[in-house]
């Protein structure tokens, strides 16, 4: 069958069709498929047929505990789930109004600064779509633009997990670039300090994100790059916000994109402090699988984050 063959006869397809290779990938089991959608396990077995005559190629790999996706399989539902979170979007737009809605996901505490911003810039413009927002690690937010659980992202390049191949379709905006700070109580005894040199840091109780993280392996890379044994810290946590607050109540350091910190210290409730070393500077992006660039309301958001990113380094830089 030629590939216009293939499209003529994918008109015969419905949505349950491109839901049944989500539930495979759930359930690994065709009679839970079955139940799910509410039909007889022979209709789906025929639906899966169908499906796999539009694609040309085996989607499913039927074995003795059920079933699971072959590789065509995977591939397929990678870019179907587009499709299905654009029929979600349309139809909860539908439902609730024509404004559309953006699911936006963000590392924790750039919302603090960087959406407010975004988003009184959509108001003023009447542009502001319906938001709905996911805090995470970069894992969480990569694996939900995998997945087209979120629409569109907002991290920092450093910690992006490149590897594996993944999100080949990934549209990459570089907003401006942050550096990192470390941060102490206001009345730790380091605050008295108009100088420091990162040796003087070295022996400090520390909160810092999880050994597994790519922001630990940057402060790790720091300190190794300055000759000197990266801390062992005495808690381990990933959000920037519950790191911050403990070194506001505690005697522990910490290490973290400059936004964040700028925005407790600004608030009275941590000291920045002035390290000499060189430290590492990171990249702020937007992020969003290609196709999705085309949903309603991602536009608009992706103009408003680039606006507030250039307000955000333009008062940095004065």
């Amino acid at each position: 069958m030629n590939i216009d063959s293939r499209r003529n006869r994918s008109d015969q397809l419905r949505i349950k069709h491109l839901r049944l290779l989500e539930l495979v990938a759930e359930h690994h089991s065709l009679a839970a498929v079955a139940q799910a959608l509410h039909l007889s396990q022979p209709t789906v077995t025929s639906m899966v047929q169908t499906l796999e005559e539009v694609f040309g190629t085996t989607l499913i790999e039927r074995n003795a505990r059920g079933g699971s996706l072959t590789d065509a399989g995977n591939l397929a539902l990678k870019q179907l789930r587009i499709a299905l979170a654009s029929f979600d979007t349309a139809l909860e737009s539908v439902v609730r109004g024509s404004t559309p809605l953006v699911r936006v996901g963000v590392l924790p505490l750039l919302d603090a600064w960087l959406l407010p911003q975004a988003m009184a810039r959509m108001e003023s413009t009447g542009t502001l779509p319906r938001i709905a927002i996911t805090h995470g690690g970069i894992n969480v937010l990569y694996g939900g633009l995998d997945r087209s659980e979120i629409d569109c992202a907002i991290c920092h390049l450093d910690e992006l997990p490149v590897q594996g191949g993944h999100l080949t379709d990934l549209h990459i905006e570089p907003l401006h670039e942050e550096s990192r700070l470390f941060a102490c109580a206001t009345d730790h005894p380091l605050a008295r300090h108009a100088s420091l040199r990162l040796s003087d840091l070295a022996n400090q109780e520390w909160i810092v994100p999880p050994k597994a993280s790519q922001a630990r392996r940057v402060l790790e890379r720091v300190f190794l790059g300055a000759g000197l044994v990266p801390p062992e810290p005495r808690i381990e946590s990933f959000p920037y916000h519950t790191n911050l607050e403990v070194v506001a109540a505690t005697r522990m350091l910490t290490f973290a994109p400059s936004s964040p910190v700028r925005h407790y210290a600004g608030m009275g409730r941590v000291h920045i402090l002035p390290v000499a070393d060189d430290i590492p500077v990171s990249r702020l992006a937007f992020l969003a699988r290609q196709p999705v660039m085309q949903l309603p309301g991602v536009e608009p958001l992706r103009q408003a984050v680039v606006w507030a990113a250039r307000q955000m380094a333009a008062a940095r830089a004065a």
